[in-house]
């Protein structure tokens, strides 16, 4: 739906980080969590720095991405 990710890129640069997940029926793809803390850590604001802990412990607490 974004045409480009600030720190992370176009659609064609983010896609080998997307996992593909199941949506009230649908096929969607989103950027995996290691994905999303690679983005967040270069954009580098503090909101993302601070948010950056969050997802590694949601990541740890879920296990490796399923590809």
């Amino acid at each position: 739906m974004l045409g480009e990710i600030t720190g992370g890129g176009d659609f064609d640069k983010l896609l080998p980080k997307c996992v593909e997940l199941e949506v009230f029926g649908l096929a969607c793809r989103c950027l995996s969590l290691d994905g999303l803390i690679e983005t967040k850590r270069a954009v580098g604001r503090p909101k993302d720095l601070q948010a950056i802990a969050e997802l590694q412990i949601i990541r740890d607490a879920v296990g490796p991405a399923k590809e």
